[in-house]
């Protein structure tokens, strides 16, 4: 109760209401709590009845011999909205509780019904130790702004009064919205803290009124159009029309009815807009509160999803149209040895996950002869990448190296085939096909079962254990993961299933992804732990319910990095939902076990239940620690600052962000600071050594770049570029007269990762590296040891030198190299 902040409500739950209910059950409620019970079962009785609405009903602590008349009793339910007679049956205890604060409370407990359920180990952190706040327990946030509305000064016989605008906005959002929410709360205004008792209650006045809605489903809840009664109904038309205004009009449907309707029509990637649209435009219609002075959580982070000025996703649409053509015609194909079996998509745009789809590229489309709408384009394509497979056969080679050459030769006969059969444009290689078709680059990667993977012990349930309790085999060991296509496609199919089931999950992860890489993580974490990240918050949500907007699940996947216990236990995501009992304690045994080579980040996966996969080396290794004593006096030694601590550094920080950017974001919505939305995906560029300004013109999306790069210290080299400086854009009137002008095309490059696997060659180990390779001005760097250490190790080459040879290896793209002078190293 404590935990969900029922007491700190002027209307809800608390301590003594809670006692009185308990008396009840024990005493008087046909007795459900009997003296043979424990604490966990007398828990459980009294949840349950709160979760079945027990305190939606009259209830009379002396039912027995309650003086009360039935035509008395209904009529304490007329005047109340929540009954509980004392046991001198006259008074009702319960008698400031409000109707939202009941379907509040009954929600609470069963969730807390659920997480007893199905939980493992029986929920005790979420139930008991988990509080919940405004910002992350509601899918829709509204705050109205009361201080410069003309109303009357209430005194302090009138709190029916100031209680008026309150009741008013819970009984306009629930007839507009009501069918779309399961929850509408309207939190009553208390006074703060250190109030003055001797100026009144009109303080009350100038409070804030917040709303929290949580929605029953994302498209119930986001449908364009709200059907109102029939034109044959009179009266009901009258009511419509009266509440909506302007909105309501008349429309006829397929099956022939005529109904009033209220109509939000938008795009298919600002529907998540449309609920925040209509409470707007009620509060505005029924309270008369000026636009100013109405804030509610929907659209305020989606300029980080924005390319240019329309929303990224949108083009996945087409991407998926035309990944079923391609499907079609690659099954069709039969002048192949063996034909394709299956075509599973790999990208993570196919699962919506994609913080930005390839865009329709016109060299990619047939249709370059047409009129060209665009005079620059951008040189760099995106491939999306697609696995395929081949009926069997037992005449496979079984060296490793001649299967990878069989692949080969069956690659360079699809890219034949596609070219002549559909008139396709292929570039082939030894490991991949590209094809450039309906204005997209799709990349076939060709998988047989004989691949070296480290997915075959994995994927079937009774392996599982033998799987855990033995070492990784070693060719799977070295297999890398951009070749690991069973490990990818497994991955990409279960998080295909789970943006099927919730449709957040595609928006919420871009977020995330996004915030990751604007504060220079992508060096750290790889995009598909972030995906199991967001999916965690989906499917282990308790105590919340599962998220259904994108602002409220990335809160949740901000306090989700701030908060979980990574030393101490693993991220298990059950992403099939079928985890047993066993399975859980063979995962906490492997964690245990594993204390010296876990990574920092142990996440467990139907397909990777040891952790050996995305996590092995971002965030680095590091020597798990089981109690708070050991990580305070490991911590103090200053002369153990190795390995471990070093390693320990990407993790810290990203919980340091995670929780700097969670509490702006709960501040935003709480209205306790001014609207600095954009804030929370900049991050400061004074805590780094060496920072690499890249010219804006040579990126290959310059629009991406959130925020222009600020650098204050000073500069060390200046970069002249070569005369064949890289150039990422094209002129395409220029091209119309080029027999091959999909050649100019660099499939797959991004300057900003190239130029990062060039210092990463030169250097090795000597830098740590910090970079947005979605779309960062700049690259930063930091000495990986301390300034004296670095020093000691560079005795023959000048750090001076360093910097020059970094601006030599960005020649054309880096536009200066700056070293931060506050943390120069003494050489």
């Amino acid at each position: 109760m404590r935990q969900r902040k029922f007491p700190q409500m002027h209307d809800s739950l608390n301590g003594f209401i809670m006692t009185m209910l308990l008396a009840y059950l024990i005493s008087t409620g046909d007795r459900k709590i009997t003296s043979n019970m424990n604490a966990t079962q007398a828990f459980r009785v009294c949840i349950e009845s709160i979760a079945g609405g027990i305190l939606e009903k009259p209830l009379f602590l002396i039912k027995e011999t309650s003086r009360k008349t039935k035509e008395e009793r209904k009529a304490y339910s007329e005047w109340f909205e929540a009954v509980m007679m004392d046991n001198l049956d006259c008074c009702n205890i319960a008698y400031y509780m409000t109707k939202s604060s009941l379907v509040e409370i009954k929600t609470a407990a069963r969730a807390t019904l659920a997480v007893m359920k199905h939980a493992w180990d029986f929920g005790f952190d979420e139930i008991f130790m988990t509080g919940l706040d405004f910002s992350p327990k509601f899918d829709y946030h509204l705050r109205i702004s009361m201080k410069d509305q003309p109303l009357e000064h209430p005194s302090f016989a009138d709190e029916g009064k100031y209680r008026d605008i309150e009741k008013q906005i819970a009984r306009v959002l629930d007839q507009g919205i009501g069918n779309r929410a399961a929850l509408i709360r309207v939190y009553g205004r208390v006074p703060p803290p250190k109030w003055d008792v001797r100026k009144g209650v009109h303080i009350i006045n100038e409070l804030p009124v917040f709303v929290g809605i949580m929605i029953k489903d994302y498209d119930s809840a986001n449908r364009m159009v709200e059907i109102g009664p029939s034109a044959d109904d009179v009266d009901e038309s009258g009511k419509f029309r009266t509440f909506w205004g302007e909105k309501a009009e008349l429309r006829r449907f397929k099956d022939g009815k005529i109904n009033e309707t209220a109509v939000w029509e938008c795009d298919l990637t600002q529907r998540h807009l449309i609920l925040p649209k209509i409470i707007e435009y009620l509060i505005r219609r029924h309270l008369s509160v000026s636009p100013s002075c109405i804030h509610v959580s929907g659209g305020q982070l989606d300029y980080a999803l924005m390319d240019g000025k329309k929303d990224s996703s949108d083009s996945v649409r087409r991407i998926l149209l035309a990944f079923d053509v391609l499907s079609k015609q690659l099954r069709a194909l039969d002048d192949l040895p063996l034909r394709i079996s299956s075509v599973q998509p790999l990208h993570a745009a196919f699962r919506h996950a994609a913080v930005f789809p390839p865009e329709f590229h016109i060299l990619a489309s047939e249709r370059l002869a047409e009129k060209i709408p665009q005079r620059w384009c951008t040189s760099c394509v995106e491939p999306l990448e697609i696995m395929i497979q081949l009926e069997g056969s037992g005449k496979w080679p079984t060296n490793p190296d001649a299967i990878e050459k069989t692949k080969a030769s069956f690659c360079l006969k699809i890219a034949e085939s596609m070219k002549r059969i559909h008139g396709i444009k292929c570039i082939a290689a030894e490991d991949s096909v590209d094809l450039l078709m309906h204005g997209f680059c799709f990349r076939l990667r060709l998988h047989h079962e004989k691949d070296r993977t480290l997915v075959n012990a994995r994927t079937e349930k009774p392996a599982m254990e033998k799987s855990l309790g033995s070492k990784p085999d070693s060719n799977s060991a070295n297999l890398p993961l951009h070749k690991d296509l069973s490990l990818q496609s497994l991955h990409s199919s279960m998080l295909s299933a789970l943006q099927g089931r919730y449709p957040v999950y595609g928006p919420t992860v871009r977020l995330a992804k996004r915030w990751i890489a604007s504060h220079l993580f992508s060096d750290v974490l790889k995009e598909e732990v972030i995906e199991l990240l967001v999916a965690y918050l989906f499917l282990r949500s308790a105590p919340y319910s599962p998220p259904l907007s994108r602002v409220t699940g990335f809160i949740r996947f901000l306090l989700l990095i701030r908060d979980y216990a990574w030393y101490f236990k693993p991220l298990i995501v059950d992403l099939n939902e079928d985890f047993t009992s066993k399975d859980y304690e063979l995962i906490m045994d492997e964690f245990h076990a594993g204390n010296k080579t876990n990574p920092a980040m142990f996440i467990a996966s139907p397909y990777d239940m040891r952790s050996r996969t995305w996590t092995v080396a971002s965030p680095d290794q590091f020597v798990s620690l089981f109690s708070s004593l050991h990580l305070l006096s490991f911590l103090l030694q200053g002369k153990k600052r190795g390995i471990i601590l070093i390693t320990l550094q990407s993790l810290k920080r990203l919980v340091a962000y995670a929780r700097t950017s969670a509490e702006l974001l709960e501040k935003l919505i709480e209205g306790d600071m001014p609207e600095r939305w954009p804030s929370i995906f900049c991050t400061p560029s004074n805590l780094y050594d060496i920072i690499l300004k890249v010219q804006p013109q040579r990126l290959s999306h310059p629009h991406r770049v959130l925020f222009p790069v600020d650098v204050k210290s000073r500069v060390k080299v200046t970069v002249k570029a070569p005369g064949d400086e890289f150039n990422p854009w094209l002129l395409l009137p220029a091209l119309k007269g080029d027999s091959d002008p999909e050649k100019k095309l660099l499939v797959g490059f991004n300057p900003t990762c190239c130029l990062i696997n060039d210092i990463k060659m030169k250097f090795g180990g000597l830098f740590t590296y910090w970079y947005d390779h979605f779309g960062g001005g700049a690259i930063y760097l930091n000495w990986k040891s301390s300034p004296g250490e670095a020093a000691r190790k560079r005795k023959r080459v000048e750090y001076e030198d360093i910097l020059i040879e970094l601006g030599r290896l960005g020649a054309s793209f880096i536009e200066s190299v700056h070293l931060n002078d506050r943390q120069e190293p003494v050489v």
